[in-house]
């Protein structure tokens, strides 16, 4: 129960962080700011996992997803963290928005195509998830920014796209629109699965 409570408030807080983030003067500052929240998180999480699990999924549900994919993490515990996760990640999107008046203009979003969301977010999974496994077997922990520089290198507005439950805050907030957001978090969770099921079926750990 303390891990679920604990995934929920990453991921209130990485919602929050990247709401403000994205409300700051310079695109490169905005990716800075919420790649540095990550890989903090990381370092944090590192601190919880044990030789017969991983935490890293604490911070990210689609981490979560890559550990399950190549055994790392029970895929019974999966369904209860991403409801923590998309929890922490609504309340800290209806926290963004109570302030939103108070942050001043956004930064120019351009994620309204469909498709570069959707590919865009794949790629975002893909790359996440084995930035997820190299940091599970002892990769340093600014790894955690590689993810986060991608999605910040496509339409602004897709930073949050290495979270799927940052996005979903992003839509509470509405600087998403909602179809933009059940693309990109299908898409990066889905993508999360397949790249980590494709290590565990090349690199299978015995």
């Amino acid at each position: 129960m303390r891990l679920l409570a604990l995934s929920s408030a990453m991921s209130a807080l990485l919602t929050i962080i990247t709401v403000v983030a994205l409300h700051a003067d310079d695109a490169v500052l905005a990716v800075a700011a919420v790649a540095a929240t990550a890989v903090l998180l990381t370092w944090y999480a590192h601190l919880h996992t044990t030789e017969e699990r991983s935490s890293i999924g604490l911070v990210n549900p689609a981490g979560a997803v890559a550990l399950a994919a190549v055994g790392r993490r029970d895929w019974s515990t999966l369904l209860p963290v991403v409801v923590a996760h998309v929890v922490g990640g609504v309340a800290g999107g209806a926290l963004g928005k109570l302030l939103d008046d108070r942050l001043g203009t956004p930064l120019v979003f351009d994620a309204d195509d469909l498709v570069v969301a959707g590919v865009g977010a794949a790629l975002v999974g893909l790359v996440g998830a084995w930035t997820t496994l190299a940091l599970d077997g002892g990769a340093a922990d600014g790894l955690a920014a590689l993810p986060v520089a991608i999605g910040g290198a496509l339409p602004i507005g897709l930073v949050a796209s290495f979270s799927p439950a940052v996005t979903i805050g992003l839509g509470v907030t509405g600087l998403l629109e909602w179809d933009v957001v059940a693309v990109a978090a299908g898409a990066c969770l889905v993508a999360s699965a397949v790249a980590g099921w494709a290590v565990g079926f090349l690199l299978p750990t015995e």
